[in-house]
């Protein structure tokens, strides 16, 4: 028994000098060790980032690009006519939700991706206080409230305590055409915003500026993933590391893509925001943008939670926004989730409208 302890402890001790010699002396380590740094500045205890034993100079860079990442405008479209809106309000609704997994050779992740045929369905929604006033209000409510359909969080927001209270978005919020919040002092933020068109623009604007490219909805956060067709990540996986993400994107036909992946746990170790562009660049989105991930990305339809929230009791965290999807009175509207179709009575349920189905 004493010589297997002993074999074990010799092969116990081996392992680590191996593991620390690959760390702390290989290019791959090191690597690892960013990736790391990454995940760790953008969650809520960016003060452990010390121990992946980086120097102050590159953790400095790494936050750097976090802080500051370049940022392109997106060039609006031209404006519909009248008759064009009417037209395209009338475009029967269709929503798909798939379940996804992707696997590389040092991650993987599990997320959902839903698509929204019909702009003109979406649209950002604020917390109105009914959880507590000190708080935001969780998806579920905001979704049921707006007898939404679909539903996903939107805005960041200011987490100092690190248990989520949600109550105010930071940058720039706009909901039904009307400025709910802009940055300190007027200034410019990373934002996306659905225009009263359905057009989805992102770049660096104030509320102001967005106000005059006729949004009506907006949320902001960063980075923009893809901007008028252009990849915006060229080199390294986006320096945030991989973690739970939430993506707001459109293709050139006006589909609207939203993609939220779980991150850090089992099933799921997170996506780098490099992954997410891939992904959406494949599907033919031409605009794309990161929303808050983290704890906060969360995916509801029909009632229930679709994903596996990373707070430490798996739950939904309190929330200033959402992007959900509504239905209109008379518009057709099918749900499929993985394949199945939902019944007409639970779509008429939930919008509690006398909606067609397109089934």
């Amino acid at each position: 028994m004493k010589k297997a302890l002993k074999i074990l402890s010799l092969l116990l001790a081996g392992g680590i000098i191996i593991a620390l010699f690959i760390l702390f002396a290989t290019p791959f380590g090191h690597n690892l060790r960013i990736i790391a740094a990454e995940s760790i500045l953008t969650s809520q205890h960016r003060q452990f980032a010390k121990y992946t034993f980086l120097s102050n100079e590159e953790l400095n860079r790494i936050m750097d690009d976090i802080e500051n990442p370049k940022f392109q405008n997106s060039k609006a479209a031209n404006a519909l006519s009248d008759t064009e809106l009417k037209k395209k309000a009338n475009t029967p609704l269709t929503i798909t939700i798939e379940t996804i997994n992707r696997r590389y050779a040092d991650h993987y992740f599990q997320g959902k991706l839903m698509t929204i045929n019909n702009p003109l369905n979406v649209k950002l929604v604020v917390q109105q206080g009914s959880q507590g006033s000190d708080v935001g209000e969780k998806l579920d409510v905001m979704a049921r409230r707006a007898h939404a359909l679909v539903a996903v969080n939107a805005s960041g927001f200011s987490d100092s305590t690190g248990h989520g209270g949600g109550k105010i978005g930071l940058g720039v919020v706009i909901a039904d055409g009307q400025v709910i919040h802009t940055s300190e002092n007027d200034k410019p933020a990373i934002t996306a915003g659905l225009t009263k068109d359905g057009q989805l623009i992102t770049g660096d604007y104030t509320a102001a500026q967005m106000l005059q490219q006729q949004v009506v909805s907006a949320a902001s956060f960063k980075p923009q993933l893809i901007v008028d067709g252009k990849k915006m990540i060229t080199s390294g996986n986006g320096g945030w590391g991989y973690g739970p993400r939430t993506i707001i994107a459109q293709k050139k036909d006006g589909t609207m893509l939203f993609l939220v992946v779980d991150g850090r746990q089992s099933h799921s170790i997170g996506a780098s925001l490099k992954d997410c562009q891939e992904l959406l660049y494949d599907l033919g989105a031409v605009q794309a943008m990161a929303m808050d991930g983290g704890s906060s990305a969360t995916i509801y339809a029909l009632g229930d939670i679709l994903n596996i929230p990373s707070t430490s009791s798996h739950q939904t965290r309190y929330l200033p926004n959402s992007w959900v999807v509504t239905a209109m009175e008379g518009q057709k509207v099918s749900v499929t989730i993985d394949g199945k179709s939902a019944a007409p009575e639970k779509i008429a349920e939930i919008t509690g409208l006398p909606v067609q189905t397109n089934q």
